[in-house]
């Protein structure tokens, strides 16, 4: 069957690319877990002395971290398929301009691209049409270049797993962001711990210097993931996208609501009941067609 169903691999134009970069995260991984096992630290210690149960836990943890990444990687973010879109252009036309960066105006060029839906939703909902694909998009899609699809909920194009993040995989990666924040502030004890006092600053850096490099990087990462953790459970408990926070003014279907409103937001506990459990993708057109008429398809 043909469609975007096929492809395994998210980007294939940047497959080298992300090889080098999965590759480089495992080679960091594994070094890291390396160091604390085979340097003098607590972890070698109690794995020694036979006490097995914190260093078993600490690898069942690094195991989970990696699989997560590796699902992440691999796994379907989302891709708008062309064959189950009712209104899939057969062949690919021009590009009529990126549909990531949406004017603030409504051009006749925006207008041109725009397309009813017939799918049975009221004609004030105003669907898309990707300039790159030549389907019409699904609210709250946009095509990634880098991949080369249209992605559902489109969050962000992430370069440390060179994949997208959309609605199928979103969750995953909210999972595996606060998995590796609590496994690296573990990590950050147990290198901190194991730093040997030296009385001259050449034998200490010879002492110590594995653990400088290995605290640098774990602090730079952690410092990361534990700010995207928290940004990213913030825009799922008001269930925005990053895409959506951050160009909501140029976005089609949100760029004429007053301040903050959301039309997606339904509470907090309702919000996070949907992004994570959830599984199917959903039709958040549907979303829009309860929502006051004044604002919507106005672009």
């Amino acid at each position: 069957m043909a469609g975007v169903w096929k492809k395994p691999y998210c980007c294939r134009v940047v497959f080298s690319t992300a090889v080098l970069v999965r590759s480089f995260h495992v080679f960091v991984t594994a070094g890291v877990v390396s160091l604390l096992f085979f340097k003098d630290t607590a972890l070698r210690q109690q794995w020694l002395s036979g006490d097995y149960l914190v260093p078993c836990v600490y690898l069942a943890l690094v195991c989970v971290s990696l699989v997560l990444y590796g699902a992440v990687c691999y796994m379907d973010p989302g891709f708008v398929s062309l064959t189950n879109n009712m209104n899939a252009i057969r062949k690919r036309m021009p590009s009529l301009g990126s549909d990531s960066d949406e004017d603030d105006s409504t051009s006749a060029t925006e207008t041109s691209v725009m397309i009813e839906p017939d799918i049975g939703i009221k004609p004030r909902v105003q669907l898309r049409k990707c300039g790159f694909c030549g389907i019409q998009q699904p609210i709250r899609a946009k095509h990634c270049e880098q991949c080369g699809f249209c992605i559902h909920r489109f969050d962000h194009h992430c370069p440390w797993f060179e994949t997208c993040i959309g609605e199928r995989n979103h969750k995953y990666f909210w999972v595996f962001l606060l998995v590796e924040t609590s496994l690296v502030g573990w990590t950050i004890h147990l290198v901190w711990t194991a730093f040997v006092y030296e009385a001259g600053w050449l034998s200490w850096f010879v002492s110590n210097g594995l653990y400088v490099v290995a605290m640098f990087v774990l602090v730079l990462g952690g410092t990361t993931t534990f700010l995207l953790v928290a940004s990213h459970t913030y825009l799922a408990g008001i269930n925005l996208t990053t895409w959506e926070f951050m160009a909501r003014h140029r976005i089609t279907y949100l760029k004429d609501y007053d301040g903050d409103e959301n039309p997606f937001d339904e509470g907090v506990v309702k919000n996070l009941w949907k992004f994570f459990l959830h599984l199917r993708l959903k039709n958040w057109e549907l979303y829009l067609m309860n929502r006051p008429a004044k604002t919507l398809g106005r672009a």
